[in-house]
């Protein structure tokens, strides 16, 4: 009873950690696997610290372009541009680490399932079993909220090429004037994709800190 009771108390990568090495002749690609995930969550992670900056940098050299324009308009034109161009390179390399998680994602569900479905005490099967469903459900978490993710990044840069294109060709008073319209849908689309940026990262850290495996695992 004691060993169930602490099997499940334990997290998912100490629970694998102890009731793996049980399987006769088991492998260890579930370590490993756990670990290139979790450093992959981490890099998205990361990647969307960096993104969420690089809307700021993007909005804030829009709104000087179009609200507090100094010297030559194409200075200001190329800034917002050379941003908006770090922006995109910034979502395409989110969009990479996002893919690493989710690529790697059936195998290593399948191989836990194979190896849990093989454990024949009912006590800590059971406990296998939840935690097995529990990170069904921290990836499918992750999943949705990559897929909002990149959809509002997609309307904010979207968006964002509109007006580069609508300001070149009309990159005079009257043409910041009629930016200055479209600003306010710029700010929305951007908040929401700093929404879910941010949500984003947290659903990376849980998964990473999931799926870490236990000191002394191989």
């Amino acid at each position: 009873m004691k060993i169930c009771k602490m099997l499940i108390r334990c997290s998912v990568p100490l629970v694998t950690l102890l009731i793996f090495p049980t399987l006769n002749g088991c492998s260890q690609m579930p370590y490993r696997t756990a670990a290139n995930i979790s450093d992959h969550s981490t890099s998205v992670q990361k990647s969307s610290q960096k993104v969420a900056g690089r809307v700021d940098h993007t909005m804030a050299s829009l709104a000087a372009l179009i609200h507090k324009p100094s010297g030559k308009l194409g200075s200001g034109f190329d800034r917002f541009s050379g941003e908006l161009r770090s922006l995109k390179t910034g979502c395409s390399h989110l969009t990479e680490a996002i893919s690493k998680v989710t690529g790697a994602q059936a195998n290593y569900m399948a191989a836990w399932e194979k190896q849990v479905q093989g454990i024949s005490n009912p006590g800590i099967a059971a406990a296998a079993k939840g935690n097995y469903h529990a990170a069904q459900s921290d990836f499918s978490r992750f999943s949705k909220r990559a897929k909002t993710t990149e959809t509002a990044g997609g309307k904010l840069i979207a968006y964002l090429y509109n007006m580069k294109k609508y300001l070149a060709s009309d990159l005079s008073a009257g043409g910041l004037k009629g930016a200055a319209k479209l600003l306010g849908k710029a700010k929305s689309h951007a908040a929401a994709f700093k929404h879910d940026l941010v949500k984003l990262e947290d659903d990376s850290v849980r998964l990473a800190g999931d799926l870490r495996p236990a000191v002394g695992a191989t």
